[in-house]
């Protein structure tokens, strides 16, 4: 990260000749938010669903002249996983993993006739955890410790979206956005406790890794703060202008 943050600093005075633009975006996302693990996937007692999640925050942009553009966003994230198990004797057992986050991203975006490219790291700092088994009308909630059982995580992010409507200093984008996560949710305490595998079947030979992922429908309020443009006289470097 300290490593990104002086990249920019280099960008900044790199383009210091041309106009730097600046705005602030509230954002919202929806889609398909969960975790892969290839082990649970591949079980024929296993149905592994889908699930919907969302995250809603904001975001502050610094553009360079017209194509390029760094962003820093926070937003607040609900995330879920949920499978259910055909074990012995017909009996059934649906799971529910759901972990809410910060996810903090730094993100480098190229624009282009009205649309835009984005990439960068994500940083998902867990916020609350719940895990719990649901067998006929018993419900058992697992108690879990963030850091321990699950862990913050790091991924990476790609997206790209266009311009829906815009007046004056405000504009509003729609998107898409792809994340995966090439760090592991459960941490060693939830490995040693079987987490987040299903109890009512013999348990994997071989541990397998559960990646969260995010497959989302983003939707961007923008509002143009200004820009720092040269000024005419010369004697000073830049002044702060609105439009």
């Amino acid at each position: 990260m300290k490593k990104l943050w002086v990249l920019l600093l280099i960008c900044v005075s790199y383009t210091a000749q041309s106009q730097v633009w600046f705005e602030a975006a509230a954002k919202g996302t929806y889609g398909f938010k969960g975790f892969l693990n290839s082990n649970i996937m591949d079980d024929g007692r296993v149905s592994y669903d889908l699930p919907t999640g969302y995250a809603y925050g904001g975001r502050f942009g610094v553009n360079f002249g017209y194509h390029n553009g760094i962003s820093v966003e926070a937003l607040l994230a609900d995330n879920k996983q949920t499978f259910g198990v055909e074990g012995p004797l017909g009996i059934r057992q649906d799971y529910l993993i759901n972990w809410k986050a910060t996810d903090l991203y730094l993100l480098y975006r190229l624009y282009g006739d009205k649309t835009f490219l984005e990439l960068g790291p994500k940083l998902s700092r867990l916020s609350a955890l719940k895990q719990t088994i649901t067998t006929g009308s018993l419900v058992d909630e697992l108690t879990l410790e963030k850091g321990k059982d699950y862990v913050d995580y790091w991924s990476a992010a790609l997206g790209f979206g266009t311009y829906v409507f815009g007046a004056a200093n405000f504009s509003m984008m729609l998107g898409a956005r792809f994340e995966y996560a090439f760090q592991d949710l459960v941490g060693e305490q939830g490995k040693n406790r079987k987490l987040p595998l299903p109890t009512l079947v013999p348990q994997y030979s071989n541990y397998k890794s559960s990646n969260p992922y995010s497959i989302q429908v983003c939707l961007e309020f923008n509002f143009g703060l200004g820009y720092f443009a040269k000024a005419a006289c010369g004697r000073r470097g830049f002044f702060f202008k609105y439009d």
